[in-house]
């Protein structure tokens, strides 16, 4: 079952660039800096949503490649239960490019095909 919006992950050409605007446009704040498939990444909350913003050095189109590109990356749902909503989708003929995962820190998460190419996380946190 979905609870909520976790996240919007953005890829951008220039992170700090993007990160001051964020901040200064919309008031963001950074939560963290970390580092994920090779590239930093910065987690703001702005006004009350999650912001990740992820650098990349991809030119390529994501759909050809699989590399991401500079823009949306994904949208993440939160949800309780994510086996259950793997399954239920799998079922309504949902088609998943990466199947239930457990990540670090406990977080469990699987990336639903969306239409246009658009990719989905679905997304449990402890």
């Amino acid at each position: 079952m979905i609870t909520g919006l976790d996240h919007v992950h953005i890829m951008c050409k220039d992170l700090e660039k993007s990160v001051q605007y964020f901040a200064g446009f919309f008031g963001g704040k950074v939560e963290t800096r970390t580092e994920l498939r090779g590239f930093p990444m910065v987690r703001m909350l702005v006004q009350g949503i999650h912001v990740n913003l992820h650098q990349t050095d991809s030119k390529a189109a994501p759909l050809e490649t699989g590399k991401a590109i500079p823009g949306l990356d994904h949208i993440g749902f939160l949800v309780k239960g994510l086996e259950k909503e793997v399954e239920d989708l799998k079922k309504k003929g949902g088609r998943f490019s990466v199947d239930f995962t457990q990540g670090p820190g406990g977080v469990k998460f699987a990336f639903l095909d969306g239409p246009d190419g658009i990719r989905i996380e679905l997304i449990e946190r402890p």
